[in-house]
Order: C-alpha cells, then sequence, then structure tokens
C-alpha cells in the first residue's frame, strides 16, 4: 500500500511530538511506502530556512523522516499534486490541513490526520 504524506504530516513530529511512523504502524497494520511529492519536500526545505523558529524545526524533522520515503516528482502545488497521486494511485493521504482533507474525503480518498495532537485516526477505508 502506497500512502502520500503533506507537508503538515511531515512536521508532526517536530510540532506535536507524535510519533508518525509508529502511530502508522499501529493504524495501518500492514506494510506502506511513504511517498513525498517533490512539492512537499520543496514546502519543507522552504519552512526549515524561512519559517518561524519552532516550524523551522519542526520542518528540519520532517525532511529527515521523508528521508524514509520514496520521493515521486510531479509538478505543480503540493495540494493539486497530492490530490491527483491519490486519485491516480488509490493512495491514503497523511495531513493536517482541513481543507485539503475534506476535499480528499469528498473524493473518497483516505486520510490520516492528527487528532487530539497525540495520535493519529483515519477518516475512511485503507
Amino acid at each position: 500500500m502506497r500512502f502520500i504524506a503533506d507537508t503538515s504530516f511531515l512536521m508532526i513530529p517536530g510540532l506535536y511530538g507524535v510519533d508518525v511512523v509508529g502511530e502508522l504502524d499501529r493504524l495501518l497494520e500492514r506494510s506502506y511506502e511513504l511517498a513525498i511529492p517533490s512539492p512537499v519536500l520543496q514546502e519543507l526545505r522552504r519552512i526549515s530556512e524561512q519559517g518561524k523558529p519552532k516550524e523551522r524545526t519542526a520542518a528540519k524533522i520532517g525532511l529527515i523522516l521523508a528521508k524514509r520515503g520514496k520521493v515521486i516528482k510531479v509538478k505543480g502545488a503540493a495540494d493539486g499534486a497530492i490530490l491527483n497521486l491519490a486519485l491516480k494511485g488509490r493512495c491514503g493521504v497523511g495531513t493536517t490541513d482541513a481543507a485539503l482533507r475534506k476535499e480528499l474525503r469528498h473524493r473518497g480518498v483516505p486520510v490520516i490526520y492528527l487528532r487530539q495532537k497525540s495520535h493519529l485516526a483515519i477518516d475512511g477505508w485503507i
């Protein structure tokens, strides 16, 4: 199974101290491939250089976490790339972005999100 992570999802460990890899293992209960669209890496790099201090740290942790996944080269904005990849590849998506989550669920894409700033939860069927 392929699982796409967006910028906000990769920043969860640095912002909230949640072990997203452990939580993904708990939720998915099967092997999965972490997929990182190239625009997400660009956003993480930009935030790691230009963001507020806490955001810079979280983005740097996100870049380290992204090394565990496979980078998928795509063009365009991150949210559009994530939506297209999820629909084409029948993938789940991890995000804390409410607007993206709503659009993904509207299109039947399962979403893993941060719940109560302490753990991950699934919206939809994986």
